[in-house]
């Protein structure tokens, strides 16, 4: 982002609350977390929704969606929508999963709030009941403050129990059938072992290289509805497309599965990255302990 594109979201702000976001976000540290800011003020929470609308993906719709979520630690989480070309519609990350996923990725257990720039469609409704606790979260649209009970009364599945949600569930333990000593297989391990598989068992994660040797890892997160599941590599590409390194090559791909899963999203990994750079993508398999 720009500087002066930043100064416009940010021209409505008190000079100290928009110039702590500016250095946050132009930190070339900046993952799509804010910290110590405050969203009290509609003017405070409009700004911060139009930043995060600023990280928008939308080549097929061009309709542009930002999100924050606000964590229980008072972080702020940015999320945006992102579609990718060449492959089908229902591979678009909506905003709301998002900042959840942001949130998620941080080690966020519990939410206390979620804005939205359009009203959520029933698709990220749905997603939002994987969450433990979903029904005490405000959500804010405009100046509508409404909760998941209000927007989705008749759910599919039940909300999840305190430590069995999206956030908050326990972790796998898995190891890989070959021993290895990479650090990009480990960091995959890892984030697969942090997977929300619950319908399917399946753990995965995914983990990308830029140019500059940054990483972003991503994994597995389930719905009771299935198709508002996301996989490893679309929650990796979010943590890519919310980082000051959003516009870096990716120069590397590892994906860690299970080598008994029951599916199996290596040919996701293959198209959405085809659009994007040219890569392999290294299989580490896995086996559940």
């Amino acid at each position: 982002m720009s500087t002066a594109d930043l100064s416009q979201i940010l021209h409505t702000l008190h000079s100290a609350s928009a110039s702590n976001i500016e250095y946050q976000v132009q930190s070339q540290q900046f993952n799509g977390m804010l910290k110590a800011i405050s969203t009290e003020l509609p003017t405070e929470r409009s700004a911060i929704l139009e930043l995060a609308k600023s990280f928008s993906v939308a080549p097929i719709s061009g309709f542009h969606v930002g999100a924050f979520a606000i964590g229980v630690s008072g972080n702020i989480y940015l999320g945006a929508n992102m579609e990718f070309s060449g492959v089908p519609l229902n591979a678009s990350l909506h905003a709301e999963q998002s900042a959840v996923l942001n949130a998620w990725m941080h080690g966020e257990r519990k939410l206390t709030a979620l804005h939205v720039s359009e009203l959520p469609c029933g698709h990220c409704r749905q997603f939002l009941r994987e969450l433990s606790g979903i029904s005490k979260v405000e959500i804010h649209i405009g100046s509508l403050i409404t909760n998941i009970d209000t927007l989705l009364p008749h759910p599919f599945a039940d909300e999840r129990p305190e430590g069995q949600g999206l956030l908050d569930s326990p972790h796998h333990v898995l190891e890989p059938i070959r021993s290895t000593d990479s650090d990009l297989v480990t960091r995959a391990i890892n984030a697969a072992q942090l997977s929300y598989t619950p319908y399917s068992a399946n753990p995965a994660g995914c983990v990308l290289e830029t140019t500059s040797g940054k990483f972003f890892a991503g994994r597995s997160a389930e719905s009771a509805a299935f198709n508002p599941s996301v996989a490893a590599i679309t929650c990796a590409l979010n943590q890519r497309n919310l980082s000051a390194h959003r516009k870096e090559l990716i120069q590397s791909c590892t994906l860690a599965k299970l080598a008994t899963g029951i599916n199996s999203q290596y040919d996701l990994v293959v198209s959405l990255l085809k659009g994007i750079c040219h890569t392999e993508i290294y299989t580490v398999l896995l086996e559940q302990k």
